[in-house]
This record gives structure tokens, sequence and C-alpha cells, in this order.
């Protein structure tokens, strides 16, 4: 049996090498690619168990995670040098919402996110639409790591450790944030927090009288 670091090598080595052959192929053909890297990046995040985030196990599952989310960084940057960011309009739906995901998840190049917030604002504004909910996370993650307020509260922590402790990040004036959220048809932010506590299993019991806020 593979050891998990060498598995995981060995899926950033595939990715790597998937990029390298598709170097010279058509702007057209990246969808197919987009979509075998989402599927790396959420085969590793389904394995988080949000109770038990410091056991030796998911310490090195966060290792694996980060290495997929590098390779797919630059991959995704290659793509976007040579063929434009992939908007629906171009490359389809499902193509548009996987380079928004692979760029979320870009934490360690905040200056690539904010170039991939600024296309996708640029691709809604050339077809005449308002921005989405996609711009919105990546919008708070960029806000988030630079240190300034969200607008539409999708970021979320655990500010004393506890995995079921969970507040919203710093945000702007609360009204104008739910305001926010209402017009991207995104939940009222208590609705959102409990979502949240139910996907990382956290039940309503350890959190007895939690009147805080919530991470997207």
């Amino acid at each position: 049996m593979h050891h998990p670091y060498l598995r995981i090598a060995l899926l950033a080595t595939g990715l790597a090498l998937c990029g390298a052959a598709r170097a010279n192929d058509a702007c057209s053909d990246i969808g197919a690619e987009l979509a075998a890297r989402v599927g790396a990046d959420q085969a590793l995040r389904q394995r988080v168990d949000f109770l038990d985030q410091t056991s030796p196990a998911q310490r090195k599952l966060f290792s694996q995670i980060a290495l997929v989310d590098r390779t797919n960084t630059e991959r995704l940057k290659a793509i976007v040098a040579r063929c434009g960011w992939p908007s629906k309009e171009k490359f389809g739906q499902q193509a548009a919402g996987d380079a928004w995901l692979l760029a979320q998840h870009a934490d360690h190049d905040v200056a690539f996110q904010k170039r991939a917030l600024a296309l996708i604002e640029e691709a809604a504004s050339a077809r005449g639409e308002r921005v989405d909910r996609n711009f919105a996370y990546l919008y708070d993650r960029v806000a988030v790591a630079e240190g300034r307020p969200q607008r539409y509260g999708t970021q979320l922590h655990s500010p004393d450790g506890k995995a079921c402790g969970l507040d919203f990040k710093p945000m702007e004036e609360r009204s104008q944030v739910e305001a926010r959220r209402a017009e991207l048809n995104l939940p009222p932010l208590d609705a959102y927090r409990r979502m949240v506590l139910e996907m990382q299993h956290c039940t309503s019991s350890a959190n007895p009288g939690d009147s805080h806020y919530p991470q997207g």
C-alpha cells in the first residue's frame, strides 16, 4: 500500500504533467482539465475532520491539500495567461465555476486571487450582469487576507480554537452585509452560520446559547 505522502506526491505530479501535456492544446480544451483539478481538490477536502483538525492524520491531510492547491494555482495562472479568464460565455458555466473554486483556494497567492477577482468582475460587467455569489466569496477571502472587513460575511473562524465555536471574521456593518447577501440570494447570516456548523458536524448542543455569527 502506498504511503499517503507518496499518493499525494503522485497526484500532484500527475496534475503537473497534465498541465504540461496540455500546454499547447487549444483553449477550448481546458474545461476537462479544470474539472479534474477540482475533483482532486474536493476529494481531499471531503476527508477533513473538522472536529479533529490537530491530529497527525489531519495535519498530513492539510499538507496534502496545500500541495495540490499550489499545483492547481500555478496551472490556473498559466491557463489565464494563455486563454484569459475561463468565463461562462467562453467556456461554459461549469468551467467558470471550477476556475473560481481553484482561485478561491489559492490562499498562498493573494495577488493572483485579486487578479482573478478583477477578471470575474470584468466578465460580469461585459455581460451586463451584476457580480454573483462566487465573487462575494472570493472578495471576502481577499479582504480577510489583507486585514480588511468582509462585505458579504462569508468567512468564519474559531477564535477560541474550538471547532464548533465559529464566529464571523470582521465584517462591515451587519445590516449592510445582510442587504448584500439578500441581493445575491445568499441566506441570512444566522442561517448561514447554522449551515456551516452542520457541515462541520457540530450539533446545536455543541453551541448552547451561542448567539454569535459564522466560514465559507
